[in-house]
C-alpha cells in the first residue's frame, strides 16, 4: 500500500466517530491534556482544513493559517469536521500531492512527502483523541499503523520541541503498532483511565 492510499480508509474511520458523536459534551476532557473537546474540535477542523489546502496547493489565509481564531462549534460543527476530514483525505490521496515542496504559509517551502506524513498523523492522531473524548475506541488499519509508526518516531523528538507530542508514554513492546504509535506521541492508549 502506498501512503497516499492510506488517507480514505483512516477517513473514513474517523469520520464515523464523529457522525456516531451526536450528543457529546464540548467541555468534555480529552487524551490532549491542555484541550477540552472544543478546543480539539476547533483544532482538528482548522489543521485538516489547512493541511488539505496545502495538499491541493492552495494559500493559507495569512492572518490565521490553522483556523485557530475561529469557533467551529457554533451550529453543525459535525459536518463543518466531517467536511474538513474528507477533503484532507482526496487532497492527500492524490499521488501528485507528494511531488516537490510545498508551503506551509512560512518563509521557506517544506517537502511534500514530510507535511504528507504530518497529515495522515494528524488525522489518525487527533481521530484517535476524539473518538476516546466522547467514550469511542478507534482503531486503523494495519497499514496506516505501520506508516504512522514510523513516522511518529522519526519526528518525535521535533514534535516534543514543538510542543505537538507530550512524552512517551510506556506500553508493553507486544502492543500494537497503533499502539505503540500513540504512545510515542505522548498519548495514553488506554486514556481515561
Amino acid at each position: 500500500m502506498t501512503v497516499p492510499s492510506l488517507f480514505p480508509p483512516t477517513a473514513d474511520r474517523v469520520i464515523d466517530a464523529v457522525r456516531a458523536a451526536s450528543a457529546c459534551d464540548l467541555d468534555a476532557p480529552t487524551p490532549c491534556d491542555e484541550f477540552d473537546l472544543r478546543t480539539l474540535v476547533n483544532h482538528f477542523i482548522g489543521t485538516t482544513s489547512a493541511l488539505g489546502a496545502i495538499g491541493r496547493r492552495e494559500a493559507l489565509d495569512s492572518a490565521d493559517p490553522y483556523g485557530s481564531r475561529l469557533d467551529h462549534t457554533d451550529g453543525n460543527w459535525q459536518l463543518t469536521l466531517e467536511g474538513s476530514i474528507r477533503a484532507l483525505a482526496d487532497a492527500w490521496a492524490r499521488p501528485e500531492a507528494w511531488q516537490g515542496k510545498v508551503s506551509m504559509g512560512g518563509p521557506q517551502p517544506m517537502p511534500a512527502v514530510t507535511i504528507g506524513e504530518m497529515a495522515l498523523a494528524e488525522l489518525a492522531l487527533h481521530g484517535w483523541d476524539f473518538a476516546r473524548a466522547t467514550g469511542q475506541t478507534l482503531e486503523v488499519d494495519d497499514s496506516t499503523a505501520t506508516e504512522l509508526l514510523r513516522g511518529v518516531t522519526e519526528t518525535a523528538a521535533l514534535g516534543r520541541s514543538m510542543g505537538a507530542y507530550g512524552d512517551e508514554v510506556p506500553v508493553s513492546p507486544q502492543s500494537s503498532k497503533f499502539t505503540k504509535a500513540l504512545a510515542m506521541s505522548g498519548r495514553d492508549p488506554v486514556w481515561p483511565r
